[in-house]
């Protein structure tokens, strides 16, 4: 297990997240805002992480997901709150 903090709720945006059910530090979901997506990991391929970012995780295992604010250092794409909140 690693030494991040995990939170329960809704995450602060829309996003992907450091999160899952087990608290595994190398899954991550997308956030619609509503919705958790099923689970992605790095060694995805770019079409296996859009099918499954496109596909909500059951609502029965919703309250089950678990979110970090972990963002790796140096990430091609930022981590930012579309909303331009910090």
């Amino acid at each position: 297990m690693s030494d991040r903090i995990w939170h329960s709720g809704p995450p602060p945006h829309v996003g992907w997240w450091n999160a899952s059910m087990v608290l595994d530090p190398v899954l991550w979901s997308w956030w619609d805002g509503e919705r958790w997506s099923l689970c992605v990991c790095d060694f995805n391929s770019a079409e296996a992480v859009n099918k499954r970012a496109l596909r909500p995780l059951p609502d029965e295992y919703r309250h089950r997901m678990r979110w970090t604010d972990y963002w790796p250092e140096g990430a091609r794409v930022p981590r930012i709150d579309p909303r331009g909140e910090k």
